[in-house]
């Protein structure tokens, strides 16, 4: 680490707890503020992140755990810089084993090109198998691939999946934990472990005090008490449902210098890597957090905000015999006949025929 670096001491309290609910400070201060989407992603127009104030840096700090993922344009923050304000919020990450930027331990450089064999294109979040998981992760791309097209970013939304189950399912999944275990590194130090621990499968946020599902499409290995089978089943619809729910989800173009700040407890996020052989480059700070915990009086998101459910993700809901009627049709009609369209039926019989 660099001579002269900030201590990576946690903050006295949790990132966006002491703020302003209307975040004055913040909207205030920028050109505008645009919503992408309905539940989730905000870009903040006309603000260098380098110039925020304390009071500022705690309110964006709320709109980010809201938000779920808050984008800047046109930032001139150098890696010093961005790492200064990710210890603003928290105690930095600083287990990463490989691609270290300018010397710190805790700022990862993020570099995709020709030689690369993968890239972090699936779902997942930051570090969540750590027993203090990640709250924030801030990256800054500041180099695009060729022709500035590619390399987006997906962002999906924990809260509005869970808003989105049914709520009997939501009531089977409270309460259950998740074994988890982080990214193994190829290029790692033979002594790199990755972080394992248990979570709670549905978590109340400690900064909104919203419900959301916390699912790892890449750390959560198994469910605690479930067979093998049984939790692979279940864990395949939680991903399938939280990768395929487009209406709460934002996807990212990028340009150079732009920065995407997300929480890492209420999204999973997943890059697009369409752009090989071609070379984009970023910075990471991970922001670690508390304990996750679930508590069983806290409200959804749109319980909370009073939000309306899309009558779409309930019209399948079966409560009564009624609401399955007909659904072992195989596409034979059966009539029932009267005594007379029976009789009818019935075909008549020459006698003389009969006795020849």
């Amino acid at each position: 680490m660099p001579d002269g670096s900030t201590s990576t001491d946690a903050p006295r309290h949790l990132a966006g707890t002491k703020a302003d609910k209307q975040k004055a400070s913040l909207f205030g201060a920028a050109k505008k503020i645009v919503d992408l989407t309905t539940d989730i992603g905000t870009e903040v127009v006309g603000l260098q992140l380098k110039d925020l104030t304390d009071e500022q840096a705690e309110d964006l700090a709320l709109l980010i755990a809201e938000r779920g993922v808050v984008f800047f344009r046109d930032q001139d923050l150098s890696v010093a810089q961005q790492r200064e304000l990710g210890l603003r919020w928290g105690k930095l990450n600083n287990r990463v084993p490989v691609g270290r930027a300018d010397g710190y331990d805790d700022v990862q450089l993020i570099k995709v090109d020709g030689n690369s064999k993968a890239a972090p294109n699936r779902w997942h979040q930051d570090h969540s198998a750590d027993d203090e998981p990640a709250a924030i992760t801030f990256l800054q791309i500041r180099e695009l691939p060729d022709g500035d097209v590619g390399g987006d970013t997906i962002w999906s939304s924990l809260y509005s999946a869970y808003d989105k189950l049914s709520p009997a399912f939501r009531a089977t999944l409270e309460g259950l934990e998740t074994l988890q275990e982080g990214t193994y590194y190829p290029d790692a130090p033979e002594s790199y472990e990755p972080a394992r621990g248990t979570q709670p499968l549905v978590r109340t946020h400690p900064v909104t005090g919203w419900r959301h599902l916390y699912v790892n499409g890449s750390h959560v290995k198994q469910i605690k008490g479930f067979s093998r089978e049984e939790s692979d089943h279940l864990l395949k619809f939680l991903n399938d449902h939280i990768a395929r729910g487009v209406e709460f989800q934002v996807r990212w173009k990028w340009s150079e210098n732009s920065v995407a700040l997300w929480d890492n407890r209420s999204v999973q996020h997943t890059a697009v890597w369409d752009y090989f052989p071609n070379r984009r480059v970023g910075t990471r700070v991970v922001v670690m957090g508390d304990r996750a915990y679930f508590d069983p009086a806290s409200k959804s998101r749109a319980e909370a905000l009073e939000l309306p459910i899309s009558p779409s993700w309930r019209i399948t809901i079966a409560n009564t015999t009624k609401d399955i009627e007909g659904r072992g049709k195989v596409g034979i009609k059966f009539v029932k006949r009267d005594e007379k369209e029976e009789a009818a039926a019935v075909p008549k019989v020459d006698a003389a025929a009969a006795n020849a």
